[in-house]
């Protein structure tokens, strides 16, 4: 079984109902795609991406490396989220979006 790892950042006024939705929905993603998720990091509000830096650190301590995400605008803090998700793609990290089927990637 591949292991993946899940990563979000908590967006203004966010609920502990959506906190668990979105758990939940980084977890079922998981499942479909047959992996193990390993740990989930979240990032608080208007912090440093401090989880996102654990995430990518135990990401990369896989051969088989796979990052779950909600959306790409949880990588807006970095800046551009796009060009982000292709620089880890460069570093064959699989990135896969939990929620949102609109944008490019691979959608659970």
């Amino acid at each position: 079984m591949r292991v993946a790892f899940g990563y979000f950042r908590k967006h203004f006024l966010m609920s502990n109902a959506e906190v668990v939705a979105r758990r939940e929905a980084i977890v079922a993603c998981a499942t479909v795609r047959g992996c193990e998720l390993a740990a989930l990091f979240i990032d608080e509000i208007e912090t440093a991406p401090t989880e996102l830096h654990k995430a990518l650190a135990a990401v990369m301590e896989f051969d088989d490396r796979v990052l779950i995400v909600p959306s790409l605008l949880h990588f807006a803090g970095i800046g551009n989220p796009i060009e982000f998700r292709q620089r880890l793609q460069s570093y064959q990290i699989e990135i896969l979006l939990s929620e949102i089927p609109n944008q490019a990637g691979r959608v659970c």
